[in-house]
């Protein structure tokens, strides 16, 4: 993983910098919630490529994928691509979806040729101001599976992610936060050292709920806080009714992916944030 990312890195950029190594529990707790949709690759006894794949209900997402430098373009990618389509099918999903970055042609190209299409573009915001914000009290940060599944299956029918919030739940980084007909998803240490928190998630039962999204997201801050982060980040989706207010409340852009669908996904709503990068 780190080496995949490091030369990629190196490629896009001219820096010679060491990737940060995803935790073990990341990878354990995938193998436990869901260990047929983690695929590896080997030849001679070496793992040269890994991917990942979570199905949600009728809608499954692929990522992380990763092939070790030296075994790139000679079919690996392919091979585990299908795989885990083949995984996603077997457990009914009907649509697909990955995020890539936005300004790698390789990647598109790729994605493009296996019947992947541009869905929308997906922005990195951080808010890096947090120090002297009232830190208040953690919350129970326990998530309601039921109320997760509900929430979401008014963005979609039969989109369900409350298996990713019990994966960071059990990893002990994952925090879920209530709201009147909405919830959050605080990853409060996603990359050991960095002083960063990670919202992940706001699902909401539609437009009628904008004000208890915005007031997770600050529930979201005070948290990270309170966890000892200096910074928030997050990804959101260009569509998304949150992003104004999200820009309006201090996050600047960092970058952009964009997400590639397979299959329809139509949504009833955009009053939410949700992400498929791996």
């Amino acid at each position: 993983m780190a080496d995949t990312w490091s030369n990629l890195l190196k490629r896009q950029t001219g820096l010679d910098l060491a990737y940060p190594v995803r935790q073990a529990t990341w990878y354990t707790s995938r193998l436990r919630q869901e260990p047929l949709g983690c695929i590896c690759v080997e030849e001679g006894g070496k793992l040269i490529a890994t991917g990942f794949a979570l199905s949600c209900g009728s809608v499954g997402w692929i990522g992380p994928m990763e092939v070790s430098p030296t075994y790139q373009g000679k079919g690996y990618g392919s091979q585990l691509l299908l795989s885990l389509e083949a995984y996603l099918s077997s457990r009914g999903c009907k649509a697909v979806g990955l995020e890539t970055m936005k300004d790698v042609s390789r990647n598109l190209d790729f994605y493009t040729r296996a019947g992947y299409a541009p869905e929308q573009d997906m922005l990195f915001l951080e808010k890096d101001w947090l120090e002297g914000q009232d830190a208040g009290l953690p919350s129970e940060g326990k998530a309601d599976l039921a109320e997760i599944k509900r929430l979401a299956a008014t963005i979609n029918p039969g989109f369900d992610p409350s298996s990713e919030f019990s994966i960071y739940q059990e990893m002990g980084i994952g925090r879920t936060l209530r709201g009147e007909g909405a919830a959050a998803l605080l990853l409060t240490d996603p990359i050991p050292g960095s002083g960063k928190a990670y919202l992940r998630t706001v699902l909401t039962e539609g437009y009628h709920r904008l004000d208890e999204a915005i007031a997770l997201v600050q529930e979201a801050e005070r948290e990270a806080l309170w966890s000892g982060a200096r910074a928030i980040f997050t990804i959101v989706p260009a569509q998304s009714e949150l992003l104004t207010y999200l820009i309006r409340g201090g996050y600047k852009p960092k970058g952009a992916d964009v997400r590639m669908m397979k299959g329809k996904f139509a949504r009833g709503h955009e009053c939410s944030i949700f992400s498929w990068s791996g």
